[in-house]
């Protein structure tokens, strides 16, 4: 009756992702597996984002920073190990030269 339940209640496109089972219990692990899969791509995905974050002309360096912020904090939440210094590091480097004074200091 659970496993009933559990693919009424999602789309058909959805659905067809996952095996045919026959126990509730076997349905949630696939839907676990698939969950990590996902995971690992949103990973992936907050990894290169990080890396390639750069202050836009146009933008405030408040705004940057706060979106640097985000994505650590999506990478934390998602068990990604990033230490401070790290991440000062990366926010430093990836400012302008008009900003060097700032660097340095």
């Amino acid at each position: 009756m659970a496993l009933m339940v559990m693919k009424m209640t999602m789309s058909d496109t959805v659905k067809g992702s996952f095996a045919t089972c026959d126990k509730a219990k076997d349905f949630l692990e696939d839907v676990g597996t698939k969950f990590k899969e996902s995971e690992k791509a949103e990973m992936g995905d907050m990894m290169t984002t990080l890396t390639t974050l750069k202050l836009d002309e146009n933008e405030s360096v408040r705004e940057y920073i706060l979106k640097l912020i985000e994505t650590i904090a999506k990478l934390r939440e998602l068990d990604v190990p990033i230490g401070d210094a790290f991440i000062v590091h990366m926010a430093l480097n990836s400012l302008p030269p008009k900003f060097n004074q700032l660097k340095i200091s």
